[in-house]
């Protein structure tokens, strides 16, 4: 038989061997863990840098869009603009400014002589 000391030492060392290697695997689990978070934490980081990633170019197609509903109504309005420019008579515009040219300088040229005879009579009559 054994000495029950000797069982009762084996036992303790037995035992804080079997846990000493229970807590061994619980520190190599424990490990895993921690890089299998590791990895989720930088797969969620991706994500979020994508997400701000499509934030920002939604920001910018917002101002985009703005940009061409103001282009658009600017479009429009050159061509209401054009419009009204078109629906002018030019031609009959540029009859009429010929005809003042013409008569302009006739009349201006009949108001001159009749201020000279004007003055002339004025200075007649006061000698």
């Amino acid at each position: 038989m054994q000495d029950p000391t000797s069982t009762c030492v084996r036992y303790i060392r037995d035992k804080r061997a079997r846990l000493l290697a229970e807590c061994a695997d619980k520190i190599e689990q424990f490990e895993q863990d921690i890089k299998d978070l590791v990895t989720k934490i930088e797969n969620v980081r991706d994500d979020i840098a994508k997400i701000d990633r499509e934030i920002s170019e939604s920001g910018s197609l917002v101002a985009n869009l703005r940009d061409n509903i103001r282009i658009r109504k600017l479009a429009r309005d050159v061509a209401a603009t054009q419009a009204e420019i078109d629906s002018y008579d030019m031609e009959g515009a540029a009859k009429a400014k010929r005809n003042f040219e013409d008569r302009y300088q006739v009349e201006k040229q009949r108001e001159t002589e009749m201020q000279s005879k004007v003055k002339a009579r004025l200075i007649s009559r006061s000698k």
